[in-house]
């Protein structure tokens, strides 16, 4: 039984991880409106601080969260989980209107 807050949402869609030293781009493959787990074969270590960047279907410009990785693992997928940190109402709202989105597609 699952015992998240906020319900996952399973999405295949760019986004960046940006830091210091430059960016890497990702896939997504759950997001929340608490967080995100994104597919790498080099996960980052848990507590680094990093800002998360993505396109929706409504925006021109990126959405911009910063998020605090929380797990990290290579076996038996490489990947890792982001806590989104200091999300704001705006930000928050696009997420949730993202993942509207998304679920209308599969429909």
């Amino acid at each position: 039984m699952e015992e998240r807050t906020c319900k996952r949402k399973s999405v295949q869609v760019g986004c960046w991880l940006v830091e210091l030293d430059g960016a890497s781009c990702f896939h997504t493959f759950d997001l929340s409106e608490r967080g995100v787990c994104v597919n790498t074969d080099e996960p980052l270590p848990v507590g680094r601080v990093v800002t998360l960047q993505f396109f929706t279907p409504k925006g021109a410009a990126p959405v911009s969260i910063t998020a605090e990785v929380v797990w990290s693992r290579l076996d038996p997928t490489a990947g890792m989980g982001l806590r989104f940190t200091d999300l704001d109402p705006k930000a928050l709202q696009v997420i949730k209107e993202f993942t509207a989105i998304l679920e209308q597609q599969r429909k």
